[in-house]
């Protein structure tokens, strides 16, 4: 089987499912770790926090969810593939730190799939350093480019810890200063075109460092977020995003929110769910804003989506726009850091490398 994936509306064929732990592990909370989700960690939470626990049953809860997820997608015709699980701790040391290998969980943020390339990003987060390992037997039963992005020196000095709102010039700084890191779910493939979300200069290194592996692809570059652009921006089939204002702008709306789209994707229509979940009061520690876990969606064609249970306003947004709901549940994405898009990798469908604008 062939790799191949030029968008996320494309209908699809196989797929990988992520796997949570199956022990109660303790969570590495480094520096890394806090500037990737900083966005939603409480200040008194930031300044406190070291390492920290989920609870077991939360643990097994996901699993079984992450299983029925697997199952449902099974049974409307897609290939399926997991990781191999993580039942022990596995400890591992760079010539520049420490830390304990992580779950294949949210398999969509370390590996970017596109066109018939596999390309293993370079991480933001140490303890994902080499998480990739648990898919290299799916990797390898495909016929594709496969490419890893070089190891890099992830210490505080190579990082841009600036706030992302904070404007940079990415056409005048000193590159020797940082290296590069980018997730693929800050990339949004639409043919020959990809949106990508740029907010430091370790993403913009890590992009340029892309480009030259895809010179017929045309890169867009965008500020809508800290990191991944899945939980403000999807591209539902060719004309139609879904997007969420709510995540990240106090005054972001539907108009500021078009003016930072790449011009040519400026008439696309833009479906924008209203009375989105809020972040849980249950637990103090919220990795992912659960706003932006609604609107972090499947599609499996250009009509039917798989949406959570509880993102009722999507569901009733997708609806009214004549796409197929699908619901599916997903609970406590904003502890996992992930919803149903982050928990899934794209690896076949069938679409094309063109201009869909």
């Amino acid at each position: 089987m062939k790799i191949n994936c030029n968008t996320p509306f494309g209908p699809l064929k196989e797929v990988i499912v992520g796997r949570e732990l199956t022990i109660s592990n303790r969570r590495v909370c480094d520096f890394t770790f806090k500037n990737l989700y900083k966005e939603n960690l409480h200040e008194s939470v930031y300044d406190k926090v070291g390492d920290y626990y989920v609870d077991y049953d939360l643990l097994q809860l996901r699993n079984e969810q992450l299983n029925a997820l697997a199952s449902t997608l099974q049974k409307l015709g897609v290939n399926v593939h997991r990781p191999d699980e993580l039942t022990s701790i596995k400890y591992f040391a760079t010539p520049d730190f420490k830390s304990e290998l992580s779950s294949a969980s949210n398999v969509r943020d370390v590996s970017l799939v596109y066109r018939d390339t596999i390309l293993e990003t370079p991480t933001y987060v140490q303890n994902r350093y080499f998480e990739n390992l648990s898919m290299y037997s799916i990797f390898s039963s495909f016929e594709s480019k496969w490419i890893r992005a070089p190891h890099t020196k992830i210490t505080e000095s190579t990082f841009d810890l600036e706030d992302w709102k904070v404007k940079r010039d990415f056409s005048n700084f000193d590159k020797t200063k940082y290296v590069m890191a980018i997730d693929g779910a800050q990339f949004l493939r639409i043919g020959s075109d990809v949106i990508v979300n740029i907010s430091s200069y370790n993403h913009y290194l890590a992009l340029e460092w892309l480009k030259p592996l895809f010179p017929d692809t045309t890169f867009h570059i965008v500020e809508l977020t800290d990191n991944h652009i899945d939980g403000t921006l999807m591209a539902l089939k060719p004309g139609v995003f879904l997007v969420n204002t709510g995540t990240d702008f106090d005054t972001l709306n539907l108009d500021s929110l078009r003016q930072r789209l790449p011009l040519k994707f400026r008439d696309w229509e833009l479906i924008h769910p209203k009375n989105l979940n809020k972040p849980s009061p249950d637990f103090e520690m919220q990795l992912a804003s659960s706003r932006g876990m609604d609107i972090n969606v499947l599609s499996l064609d250009e009509k039917r989506v798989l949406v959570n249970k509880d993102a009722k306003g999507v569901a009733e947004a997708l609806d009214r726009a004549n796409f197929e709901v699908i619901s599916v549940s997903l609970d406590n994405c904003e502890v996992f850091g992930g919803g149903i898009h982050c928990s899934t990798l794209d690896l076949v469908r069938e679409d094309e490398f063109k201009e869909y604008v």
